[in-house]
Formats: structure tokens, C-alpha cells, sequence
């Protein structure tokens, strides 16, 4: 009988973790759990932009949250382009943009990392990512 208990406490409390949700990476411990969100298109479809200059932009939430973000652009595999990297940007109105030049078609992986205080040793305490695709 005790067998079958610890069984079935087990069996409830990965059924738990497994259903918790996923948030943006943090590790401040804090019950304030900072989100990162792209503005990258309508909503209506897949993020899409064409070469050139484009304009990502970082949503931070909670609304208010002071702190820093810095914006990465992995190019896509093989295209002989670096990643183009954004530094550190003070949030306003809790957002971050950043103009990029995408000099090669592919699907571009964007990264935001937040941070409190980038002056610190590995200040980043979230992170997002999403997927760009970008025609020629």
C-alpha cells in the first residue's frame, strides 16, 4: 500500500512539472518573472521581412521593468554572414528596437537577453528567441 502511495505522489507531482508552462529563461529567483516578447509582424502570419533594414522590437514585461536588452541576429547556416548583435539598450516604455540590415535571405534566429545591470558578470537573467524570415 505505502508502495502504491509514493507511486502515485510521484506519478502527481511529474504530471505537474510537466504541465507547467513555459516562461523566458530567469534565474533572479524572485516571484517577478521578466518576459520577452517580439513585435515582428501583425499576428497574422509567420515573421517575415524582406533584405534590408528591419526593425525588431522587444516587448518587456512586466510593464515598468527597468533594466537593459541586448538583441542578437543569428544568421542563417551557411550564408557566410556574421550575426549582427545590438548592445545593451536602456528600456523605454517598456520596449527595446533595434534596426537590423539583413544581408542574406534564410530564416534568421533572434535572440533578446534582458538584464538588470549588464556591468555585472553574466547579467542576463532572460531570454527570448524567435525566428525571422527573410527573403531576398
Amino acid at each position: 500500500m505505502r508502495r502504491w502511495l509514493v507511486s502515485l505522489a510521484m506519478v502527481a507531482s511529474l504530471t505537474a512539472i510537466a504541465s507547467t508552462p513555459a516562461l523566458a529563461d530567469s534565474s533572479s529567483g524572485g516571484t517577478n518573472t521578466t518576459l520577452l516578447s517580439f513585435d515582428l509582424s501583425d499576428n497574422g502570419g509567420a515573421p517575415s521581412a524582406s533584405g534590408g533594414v528591419f526593425n525588431v522590437k522587444v516587448d518587456v514585461l512586466p510593464e515598468g521593468t527597468a533594466g537593459y536588452v541586448r538583441t542578437v541576429a543569428i544568421s542563417p547556416n551557411d550564408s557566410g554572414v556574421p550575426n549582427l548583435v545590438c548592445k545593451f539598450r536602456a528600456i523605454s516604455n517598456s520596449r527595446v528596437a533595434c534596426g537590423f540590415n539583413f544581408t542574406a535571405p534564410g530564416n534568421w534566429t533572434i535572440k533578446a537577453q534582458y538584464a538588470p545591470d549588464p556591468t555585472i558578470p553574466d547579467p542576463v537573467t532572460a531570454v527570448g528567441t524567435t525566428v525571422l524570415r527573410v527573403g531576398s
